[in-house]
């Protein structure tokens, strides 16, 4: 409870217990009422009390202190109500029923308000908060020390100790939870991102696992470089729960160093405008270095400059000759090595948006057959760069210069994944535009189903709804060997193989059959030949299978799956066969297997991992079978490699015929354009167009020809026919398919930035700091806009930022950094849904390997604002015991359940009659106590009546015998002994007297005596 809480149950005991005061006064209060009420308002006592620190919780606490506010007064007014039962009812049952429902009641307001019975505990809860960011790598030995010190605390643990460790960087893991002492090697680090520091993380996490019923200790093992984020307010937290944190320096040692500050260019420039890169270089002494400058990772300019100690500032002019979003690398270095004992923190890197004419990037398969596509891009003001598959970026930075991106006849095969979820990216999060043109490469038949190039683009290849094609039954064979148990990726290559065949079965439909099999010496059917009515269930059971023995047995392989597609009706029959290059066995004969199977209709392809000793022998199989042989190399390919296989085995993935397009939409690419003089294309890649496509042209059963939609930020358009010398030979001496792409491109590509708007990107300290400023047509500051960051991290990751306005047409976000590399941000208009404009930065290594020295002050505040240690060791850290925790356990259940109890009893005893078994028997029992009771009052009459009889006859006897005279003083001598005159004789009755009196006898005796 706050004080303010105190306070107000404060005024709610005063006024009940005023009520009760009263209510005594008036004379309207029971006994009872007065006590129940008292009872009532000690909880409140109890918790005023803590509130106000005049005794502690730690034995007793409430959760929901707050209910007793409401609970006391109901209390109170219950046993004041219960003072007032019927008189009907008995004496006994009246305090039965009072006792039973006012206990019922207080226990259930005492179980609502939730309370807690603590125990005493001075057992510890250590926990190790390690610095593992690249600033400790100047740290002599650093994890050596950290291992030993951390040992050597924890050999002095008791029993009920437990110790734990948390790792921080740019984030912070629990490397280790808390446990028991353990004399098992150390643990494995956790994986996090090494390129930033923020204690106030890892400080938050530790308290967050400290357990409440011990007593907590957080001990800092960091040299406190921090480049993120407020230790002081996870430090705040740690005061507010009573938890110390000791610090152990970690002393980095003192280095010459020569470093990149930072690199300063303009946000953007005009093409042909001369620029500044200013760059802050700093060193420890006076040095003399190589500057190397290059642009788009090609060589730019290399220079010779002496930096004196400390920063100094040097200009490097350039030229922006080419549009788009270019990046600039500087490297320095020594030409004294000595001069410079930490090159990691050598480079920086800023980029430069150029405005001018529109880049676009074609890649093509077929060399040399890209000429028309740029041609055409060339008439529509498009600059062209044209490459191969060698060509193609690996990332979304070297696609970010490109306003469009052509992919054509260029297999998903030859492509890793990075670089097709790269292209995906640069379409969907930074606006780009990419055009995909058909060939027997692309689309399905180049291994891009279920890829991220089918997710980007306005076609699918999934062919399962085309009912017109031949029905497919296929059988997918898969090496599952000890061989196959490698990692690849962080996978193990059969984990890849079993994903591709997963993905296989989501490209056929009911149509379709498809069965899986993973063999080794022998032949195990993991998804017996079926038609595909639930692929996912396929899928799920194919991926679920482990690595087995042995060697492939490819014979057995090879007869199992032939013998189960000869029983099917399909009317194509398929074998894809999967083994390692290299561990294939019981190779012979299986040339004549494939043999009588190509004769019974039945087609088999080879997939090879890896060159090795039997794939010659792998390809001549594939060659006998009229299908089709792959080596692999990299195994991650090998998804792309099934699902492209699977789309051949169709046969219905390439049509290869002429036919005349048919125009059935109007759009940007067509306006203006008829294209009913068309020349015949011959063939084309069988698509299905998505829902929110829009289809342009058509060719035969109204499968699209060309069709475009908008993705995320960017645009994205498919020609499943070609524009070179095979399908479209006849439209390169069209001149309106000329205008056609034309046409298409511009509708395709990136939009150009707003002039109006200004974004600015950089990375110090581990932050991402975006900073837009924003004016409007009038030129005045825009402040009311709506804007977020698309910013695509190293990895393809993808981050949205909302942006807040910081100023007048000024509007700023800063991103924590994990990982070092390229960021490139999107500025996004929410209200239009349109890119503004694009900003790039790079985080390196260099601002956490600066040597700044340990920030001894910093750790130092921590220890002391929370009553910790700096240490020199962590020796005796478990010997320090000077707090005590409670171990709390929660009793309201019990409080329930008892007052359950109490109130069924209570009911019992207010409604419910005694049974006559019961009432006989206690009449009888009180029937004999008040005979026995009248018995002992007769004798006890009858005894007194004696006794005084007795008396007034003893007192007649006294009175009538002779008054003795005693003898006169003689003066100053002793008198003579006098023998004692013999005993009178007693009249009769002193039989009686001589006789041991009773109790009543000895009562009136006594009574005699107080009289006398």
């Amino acid at each position: 409870m706050s004080h303010l809480d105190a306070i107000f149950a404060s005024l709610v005991l005063l006024a009940n217990a005023a009520i009760l005061v009263r209510a005594r006064v008036n004379r309207n209060a029971p006994p009872f009422a007065l006590v129940a009420g008292a009872l009532a308002l000690a909880p409140l006592v109890w918790i005023a009390l803590v509130d106000l620190r005049v005794v502690g919780d730690g034995y007793l606490r409430f959760t929901t202190s707050w209910v007793l506010l409401g609970g006391a007064p109901v209390a109170i007014l219950a046993a004041l109500r219960l003072g007032d039962l019927p008189a009907r009812m008995g004496i006994a049952r009246r305090h039965l029923v009072r006792v039973l429902s006012f206990g019922a009641l207080m226990l259930a307001v005492l179980a609502a308000a939730g309370p807690e019975l603590g125990f005493p505990n001075d057992a510890l809860a250590v926990i190790f908060v390690v610095d593992r960011s690249r600033s400790i790598d100047l740290v002599p030995s650093a994890e050596l020390t950290i291992t030993s010190e951390m040992r050597a605390a924890e050999n002095a643990m008791q029993k009920d100790d437990r110790v734990g460790t948390v790792a921080f960087a740019a984030e912070a893991r629990v490397e280790d939870p808390l446990r028991p002492r353990s004399t098992l090697p150390p643990h494995e680090h956790a994986a996090i991102a090494r390129d930033a520091t923020s204690l106030e993380s890892a400080l938050r996490l530790a308290l967050a696992e400290l357990p409440s019923d011990r007593v907590g200790r957080l001990v800092l093992l960091s040299d406190g470089v921090e480049t993120r984020d407020d230790a002081m307010a996870a430090v705040a937290a740690a005061i507010t729960r009573d938890v110390p944190i000791d610090v152990l320096p970690l002393v980095q040692e003192r280095r010459e160093n020569v470093r990149v500050v930072s690199v300063r260019a303009p946000v953007r420039a005009d093409e042909n405008e001369a620029f500044d890169l200013r760059v802050v270089l700093a060193s420890t002494a006076k040095t003399d270095v190589v500057v190397r400058v290059s642009r788009d990772g090609r060589p730019f300019r290399e220079t010779k400059v002496t930096v004196q100690g400390g920063e100094d500032v040097l200009r490097i002019r350039d030229v922006g000759k080419d549009s788009g979003l270019h990046r600039y690398d500087v490297a320095v270095s020594a030409v004294d090595p000595k001069a410079d004992d930490s090159p990691d923190d050598n480079t920086g890197s800023a980029f430069v948006r150029v405005r001018g004419v529109s880049l676009a990037l074609v890649l093509e398969g077929y060399p040399g057959q890209s000429a028309p596509i740029t041609v055409a891009l060339e008439n529509a003001g498009f600059r062209v760069r044209q490459g191969g598959p060698f060509d193609v970026p690996r990332d979304v930075e070297g696609l970010a210069p490109y306003d469009l991106v052509v992919l054509s006849d260029i297999r998903a095969t030859e492509l890793a994944g990075a670089q097709l979820e790269a292209i995906a990216t640069y379409t969907r999060d930074l606006g780009g535009g990419l055009l995909l043109l058909g060939g027997d490469r692309s689309f399905g038949p180049g291994g891009y189903a279920r890829t991220p190039i089918e997710d980007v683009s306005p076609v699918s290849f999934d062919l399962r709804q085309k009912q017109r094609r031949a029905s497919l039954a296929e059988v997918i064979a898969i090496d599952y060997s000890g061989s196959m148990g490698m990692e690849v990726a962080g996978q193990t290559k059969l984990a890849l193989a079993n994903e591709a065949a997963a993905r296989s079965a989501s490209l056929l439909g009911a149509g379709d059959q498809l069965g899986v099999a993973h063999v080794d010496t022998v032949v195990t059917w993991t998804q017996p030949l079926v038609p595909v009515v639930d692929a996912k269930a396929i899928a799920e059971k194919v991926r679920h299978v482990g690595v087995g023995g042995g060697g492939i047995y490819t014979d057995l392989a090879l007869a199992a799956s032939y013998k189960a597609l000869d029983g099917t009706t399909a009317m194509l029959k398929h074998v894809l066969l999967f083994a390692d290059g290299g561990d294939a066995e019981q190779l012979a004969g299986c040339r004549a297997l494939v043999e009588a199977a190509r004769m019974r209709g039945i087609t088999t392809s080879v997939i090879s991992l890896g060159e090795g000793s039997d794939s010659p022998e792998l390809s001549e199989l594939a060659k006998i079978g009229q299908g089709r042989f792959y080596l692999i190399v990299d195994a991650s390919r090998l998804p792309e490699v099934f699902t492209q296989e699977t789309v051949l085995a169709s046969r219905s993935a390439i049509v290869e015929k002429p036919f005349a397009v048919k125009q059935v939409g109007s759009g940007p690419a067509t306006r203006g354009l008829s294209l009913g003089d068309a020349p015949e294309l011959f063939g084309y890649v069988v698509t299905r167009a998505k829902p929110r496509a829009e289809v342009l042209l058509t060719g035969p059963d109204d499968d699209p020809v060309l069709a475009t939609w908008a993705v995320g930020l960017g645009r994205a358009a498919a020609f499943t026919s070609d524009y070179k010398n095979r399908w479209g030979r006849s439209w390169g001496a069209y001149a309106t398919a000329g205008k056609l792409f034309g046409q298409l491109a511009r509708d395709t590509a990136r939009r150009e930035d707003d002039p109006r708007a200004k974004l600015e990107a950089d990375t110090s300290g581990g932050t991402l700091r975006l900073r837009a400023d924003v004016l409007t047509s009038d030129g005045r500051s825009d402040t009311l806009r709506s804007l977020h960051a698309k910013i695509v991290g190293p990895g393809g990751t993808v981050t949205d930022a909302p942006l807040a306005a910081w100023g007048p047409g000024r509007y700023a976000v800063d991103v924590p950094l994990g990982r070092k590399g390229t960021y490139v941000a999107t500025l996004v208009d929410d209200a239009k849904g349109e890119v503004i404009t694009t900003a790039g930065a790079v985080l390196g290594e260099g601002h956490e390997l600066t040597p700044t020295g340990t920030d001894h002050a910093l750790l130092e505040r921590i220890a002391t604002m929370t009553r910790g240690q700096v240490r020199k060791d962590l020796h005796g850290l478990f010997t320090e015991r000077g707090r005590r925790a409670f171990v709390r356990t929660p009793v309201g259940s019990s409080f329930s359940l008892a007052s359950a109890l109490l109130l069924v009893a209570s009911v019992a005893a207010r409604k419910l009659g005694v049974p006559a078994l019961v009432t006989h028997a206690l009449t009888k029992l009180r029937a004999r106590r008040v005979a026995r009771a009248e018995r002992l009052a007769t004798t006890i009459a009858t005894n007194a009546a004696e006794a005084d009889a007795i008396a007034s006859r003893t007192r007649a006897l006294v009175k009538k015998a002779p008054r003795i005279e005693p003898p006169p003083l003689v003066a100053m001598t002793r008198a003579p002994k006098v023998a004692p005159p013999p005993p009178a004789e007693a009249p009769a009755i002193a039989s009686k007297v001589d006789r041991e009196l009773t109790a009543a006898e000895r009562i009136a005796l006594k009574r005699r005596e107080k009289k006398l």
